[in-house]
């Protein structure tokens, strides 16, 4: 279980004395694989960080800890792709973006100055069989290894034959619902212009409440630098908020956000000290 911490809230209704307010922080196995991000994504308009990159072989990376695991299990990665093509692939990657040449990929991924278009028909087109030294084969090779290579190649499929052939996205049962909710509610602010903002913003706050992400929720209202709302106004919504208390002790031991939807990188906490 991971404790949200808020060492200084600022307001007389809650009284601090041995205890420190912990804002309740539930844990969902995709947080090992995908993060939210406050910003758009460098080429693209994704609204979360995918962790699924990276060479060392699943399930262990150099120092021994599992890879990103959740994402790599070919079921969840059905989920994860079904997830995102309920909300509409064209609404993360537009047909523009999609089809527009990149100078900018890194380090001889034999991407450099391709598009997304060319990078995928790459892979369909790319042997997934033998062992060769390109980086297509070696893509494949992993996918072998992690026994996901035929949901990886299925997933390539859809997306060319959206994006070329404009073929609809067929509604699948196999999605989480949580992830689907938070993407889509990532996807809406990114696209809010200065008024519809605050509005999406407080109904995303009080779904992260719902499904018990609260400390997620105090980050996203509280440090937030494209909200203006009154301290008058931000206390109330802070009443709403559930939290535990623990000992400051035990607390001190902690590193209590390194792997919650909204993240201390993203919206870091002046008033915390995030521990060892």
């Amino acid at each position: 279980m991971l404790f949200g911490f808020i060492s200084c809230i600022g307001i007389k209704t809650i009284k601090q004395t041995t205890y420190i307010g912990n804002f309740r922080e539930s844990n969902y196995g995709f947080f090992e694989s995908f993060r939210h991000t406050n910003d758009q994504d460098y080429y693209y308009n994704l609204p979360f960080e995918l962790k699924f990159g990276g060479i060392r072989l699943y399930p262990f990376d150099s120092i021994g800890k599992k890879d990103y695991s959740w994402l790599r299990n070919p079921t969840n990665l059905k989920i994860a792709f079904n997830s995102v093509k309920l909300i509409g692939l064209d609404k993360f990657v537009s047909f523009r973006q999609y089809n527009k040449k990149n100078s900018d990929w890194c380090c001889d991924t034999q991407w450099e100055n391709k598009s997304l278009n060319d990078i995928v028909k790459g892979f369909l087109l790319s042997d997934t069989i033998s062992n060769g030294k390109d980086y297509y084969s070696k893509f494949w090779q992993r996918r072998r290894i992690e026994k996901n290579l035929k949901e990886a190649w299925q997933i390539f499929q859809q997306i060319d034959d959206f994006y070329n052939s404009k073929k609809s996205m067929v509604t699948e049962s196999t999605f989480d619902t949580t992830l689907y909710q938070l993407l889509d509610y990532d996807i809406k602010l990114i696209n809010s212009d200065s008024l519809s903002y605050p509005k999406i913003t407080l109904r995303y706050f009080d779904y992260l409440k719902k499904i018990e992400l609260d400390y997620s929720a105090y980050k996203l209202i509280f440090h937030n630098s494209r909200l203006n709302f009154s301290r008058t106004f931000r206390d109330s919504l802070l009443l709403t908020m559930k939290y535990d208390t623990l000992d400051v002790e035990d607390w001190g031991k902690m590193n209590d956000n390194i792997d919650g939807w909204i993240t201390g990188e993203i919206y870091p906490d002046p008033n915390r000290n995030y521990g060892p």
